[in-house]
């Protein structure tokens, strides 16, 4: 190679831009050439999560647990609220929720159906309901306490046993028992045997995001 053709060689390696990977070479006939490797990375996967007030208040640490797991997620937790609220809000809610289009979505809904039979009762028809608005995405849904203060007696019972026996009608739903693991960690729950204490918060954002990315993998 001339001096002359060295130094054309030279800038073409160095104009290259930090926007790609790059790489010059010499073709054997004194000219230079570039391969280029985009480095532009796919959206991450978007996950819905619906709650009550412990997704309300756990919103921040469900939110980073999930996006350290590789996921984009929109959390919507309202206090007292529950599948009694169906008509009044969620599937009014959902449309809008569900216009992004999310690759999982999480339902953490059930506690605040146990303040009436009547809510019990209807708890597995609201829940086909909403399946059916969600649609065919995966769907984790979460237990929670079998003992609610001041519930019917068995009320929080009945209505984890009709989460767990949703996917036999839903077979794209998968349950998330957390009721088995708060039974196995009393430091997850708070003085109220209700809400979650800080570390509590920590866990159940923990497994929300295994049994995403379990789901999301599948």
């Amino acid at each position: 190679m001339t001096p002359r053709l060295r130094g054309v060689f030279v800038v073409a390696c160095a104009v290259l831009t930090f926007s790609a990977l790059s790489a010059c070479s010499n073709d054997g006939r004194g000219r230079a050439t570039t391969t280029t490797t985009s480095t532009t990375l796919p959206p991450a996967p978007r996950v819905l999560v619906l709650g009550d007030s412990n997704l309300f208040e756990s919103g921040a640490e469900v939110d980073a647990a999930l996006r350290d797991a590789g996921f984009e997620p929109t959390s919507r937790g309202v206090p007292s609220y529950g599948l009694k609220d169906l008509d009044d809000y969620w599937l009014v809610e959902l449309p809008a929720l569900l216009e992004p289009d999310p690759d999982v979505v999480v339902v953490g809904l059930g506690t605040n159906d146990t303040g009436s039979g009547e809510d019990v009762a209807r708890f597995p028809d609201r829940l086909d309901r909403m399946m059916e608005e969600i649609g065919d995405r995966p769907v984790v849904w979460i237990t929670h306490v079998d003992d609610r203060p001041a519930a019917p007696a068995s009320a929080g019972r009945a209505i984890n046993a009709a989460i767990r026996a949703a996917p036999d009608r839903w077979p794209n739903l998968t349950v998330l028992d957390f009721t088995l693991v708060m039974a196995n960690d009393p430091t997850i729950l708070s003085a109220d045997t209700l809400h979650f204490t800080p570390s509590g918060r920590l866990v159940y954002a923990q497994k929300i995001a295994e049994a995403v990315t379990a789901v999301h993998q599948d």
